[in-house]
């Protein structure tokens, strides 16, 4: 994969990917990720290190869907039938006596449904009275029934034996509260890999500090350190560093000893002081150079030593961002263990304005979006597209896929979309 000229324009996004994701399987092929047994309340966002099986059926007993009457009667109950009501049934109480042909129990919404019992009547298809010379109540179904029985069966949600998590998947909160359920308490997922990121610029200062012409205030370890902790992983060293060769190096060789990821934002181009891609050509090697996009075509993959990644981003914070989410969103997964890698929802969207734009390079543009009157989802494109505005990313839901050969679309044109905002669930 070295390429040495790179190639002029740079290697697609589509393509970078597989082959960078190639690389670092190959990697992992002489590596086991290690897995530790942690309390399920801190699995969020973790990866399950073996597939967990049902040890019993779930809810494990017969349940009533509704408020009303469980009748032992063998046949569908027929309009005008009665019978005695001998006891009830709540959620944690069940009723433990047999029932008799003709007899009832009132039951609630979740609780047991003795053997006997083949059906649950709704309360609002019974009429109660009182037995004379009794304690006991009498009830007549005032209604034709539908089939429904009312009853969930004893594996209603899952049956013993099944597979509940795989290998490989990433925990949400409902994937939490479903383990729960099956009474689990702990679970065993593999352990965080560890991730340098270093930040090189002469420009760069602190937030904080009282800033003089021509500096900045550094931005993207904030930014880039929030997008990975919002996608599930942490940054385990951080350092800032000026544009100096030896300090970058050193940094950039402890990385390595201390991570199983570095990542470096700046100093990836071609200007006098650009100095990351020739350092790692000095400890490592870069596989390749340039991405065929925009934002974000400065980028740089390789290793430090035989086998440590390396990723040199743009300092430009969109571009950042980008290549954030199109390539190291699916290496970080790789890296967790997770099976089925996810990426961007992508679907076609008409978008609500001209668009002009000078062709040459396929592009991702930010948008909002949105719904009109009609129910029709669209994307809001705003102005401000510069790759050095972050802004522009704080109301954006979707990256606009815009082809290289395409320099005028018109309102209403229809492209392909990325939705990058997460779910809840």
């Amino acid at each position: 994969m070295t390429q040495e000229p790179f190639l002029r324009e740079g290697l697609k996004v589509e393509e970078a990917r597989k082959e960078i994701l190639k690389e670092i399987k190959n990697v992992l092929d002489n590596f086991t990720i290690p897995f530790v047994s942690i309390p399920l309340e801190d699995s969020l966002e973790k990866i399950s290190s073996t597939d967990i099986f049902v040890k019993q059926n779930i809810p494990g007993f017969r349940a009533s869907i509704m408020d009303g009457y469980a009748v032992s009667h063998s046949a569908k109950p027929q309009k005008g039938q009665y019978w005695k009501v001998v006891g009830d049934s709540s959620a944690g109480k069940p009723y433990t006596k047999n029932l008799s042909e003709g007899e009832a129990i009132a039951i609630s919404t979740g609780s047991l449904v003795p053997d006997e019992c083949s059906w649950v009547i709704p309360l609002e298809q019974i009429k109660t009275e009182m037995i004379k010379d009794s304690s006991f109540e009498k009830i007549h179904l005032i209604d034709d029934l539908t089939n429904s029985t009312w009853i969930r069966p004893v594996n209603d949600q899952l049956s013993e034996g099944d597979i509940v998590l795989a290998k490989g998947q990433k925990i949400t909160p409902s994937i939490i509260g479903l383990l729960a359920s099956c009474g689990m308490s702990y679970i065993s997922v593999f352990k965080s890999f560890k991730i340098g990121l270093l930040i090189s610029g002469d420009e760069l200062i602190k937030p904080g500090i009282d800033k003089t012409t021509g500096l900045i205030w550094e931005s993207n370890s904030f930014l880039i350190k929030s997008i990975i902790k919002n996608l599930g992983y942490d940054i385990n060293e951080l350092s800032i560093q000026a544009d100096d060769k030896f300090k970058l190096k050193n940094s950039l060789i402890e990385f390595a000893k201390n991570n199983q990821i570095v990542i470096s934002i700046g100093g990836i181009s071609v200007g006098k002081k650009d100095y990351i891609k020739n350092i790692i050509n000095e400890i490592g090697e870069i596989k390749f150079w340039k991405l065929f996009l925009k934002p974000g075509r400065p980028f740089a993959f390789g290793f430090i030593g035989q086998d440590i990644p390396f990723f040199g981003l743009p300092g430009n914070p969109v571009s950042a961002v980008v290549i954030c989410l199109q390539i190291l969103w699916p290496v970080f997964q790789v890296f967790s263990g997770v099976k089925n890698i996810e990426t961007p929802l992508r679907f076609k969207i008409r978008i609500n304005s001209d668009l002009k734009r000078r062709k040459g390079r396929p592009e991702l543009i930010r948008s909002k979006l949105k719904v009109d009157q009609q129910g029709e989802l669209y994307a809001d494109i705003p102005p401000a597209q510069s790759s050095s505005q972050i802004s522009s990313l704080i109301d954006s839901d979707l990256l606009i896929e815009i082809p290289p050969e395409q320099d005028l679309l018109k309102k209403g044109t229809y492209l392909w979309a990325q939705l990058f905002r997460k779910t809840i669930l």
